[in-house]
């Protein structure tokens, strides 16, 4: 019998290492678009099918809503994170609104994760 805490650990592990891989896969894309390193495009070509296989895996344990939500907010907020501190980039006050709204909606949406 499974432990209810354990299939939401397992969600969570999903929801972070798939968005974790998105974005590595989004700031190695920016960086080969902004530099024209051919390794960061090489890296991501091979690690994007891995995001989607671990985004699969997590859409099979709760409903694509909550899961495609969960990650594409973390995706947003990882990728201001990388282009705050590594590609140095400036944010208004109103766009760091919407990144406090969007911590929000990880909250209220991770209320609900289970299928």
């Amino acid at each position: 019998m499974n432990h209810p805490g354990a299939s939401l650990i397992v969600v969570w592990g999903l929801t972070l290492v798939s968005s974790g891989f998105f974005i590595l896969c989004d700031s190695l894309s920016a960086n080969w678009a902004k530099v024209g390193s051919r390794l960061s495009l090489a890296v991501v070509i091979v690690l994007s099918p891995t995001a989607y296989l671990l985004f699969g895996l997590l859409a099979g344990k709760v409903n694509l809503a909550i899961a495609g939500s969960l990650v594409n907010l973390m995706i947003m907020i990882g990728a201001v994170l990388v282009g705050l501190f590594y590609f140095k980039e400036k944010l208004t006050s109103l766009q760091w609104l919407g990144i406090a709204f969007a911590a929000l909606a990880i909250l209220t949406l991770s209320l609900s994760a289970r299928k």
